[in-house]
């Protein structure tokens, strides 16, 4: 009987040890995500892949030509406000509130990462000259473009 008891207790140890862990682990997976090296490179990923088809687009490049400055500042503020509704108000993604100066850290790198990409892919496929847009004209097919490279770096790094 005492080493039925003995076998009881130490299986019972094992059990509680592996119940820990598998608390253990549910805590690490339900800890919001920080903002990392990762979600930035996830966020270039996305920028890149939603803003190439659309870089390609000669009607892309038509808009850029024929938009009016108001207009384009209009489509790079609704991009910003739509990307922020996407990070602080919808519960896409279990992420860490993390700010800087009151305004989300994701906030500031899907946008950076976005337009960077954006400028750097316009300049690098050459479609500034392909298209011959002048430096203003540059400017709003860059924003046109982000707008859909700011979805994408949302979607890759807000959906894991």
């Amino acid at each position: 009987m005492e080493t039925e008891l003995k076998k009881l207790n130490e299986n019972m140890t094992k059990l509680s040890r592996q119940v820990d862990e598998i608390q253990e682990e549910l805590d690490r997976k339900n800890r919001p995500d920080k903002l990392g090296w990762d979600d930035v490179v996830q966020e270039i990923i996305g920028a890149i892949t939603f803003s190439i088809p659309f870089l390609f687009t000669e009607e892309i490049w038509e808009i850029a030509k024929t938009i009016e400055i108001w207009r384009t500042l209009a489509i790079f503020l609704m991009t910003l406000f739509v990307a922020y509704l996407f990070i602080s108000k919808s519960k896409l993604s279990n992420i860490e509130k993390e700010e800087w100066h009151r305004i989300p850290k994701r906030l500031l790198t899907v946008t950076t990462v976005s337009y960077m990409t954006s400028v750097l892919l316009i300049y690098i496929y050459g479609i500034n000259n392909i298209a011959n847009l002048s430096l203003g004209q540059y400017i709003s097919a860059t924003i046109i473009v982000s707008t859909f490279a700011v979805i994408g770096a949302i979607a890759v790094d807000l959906v894991k």
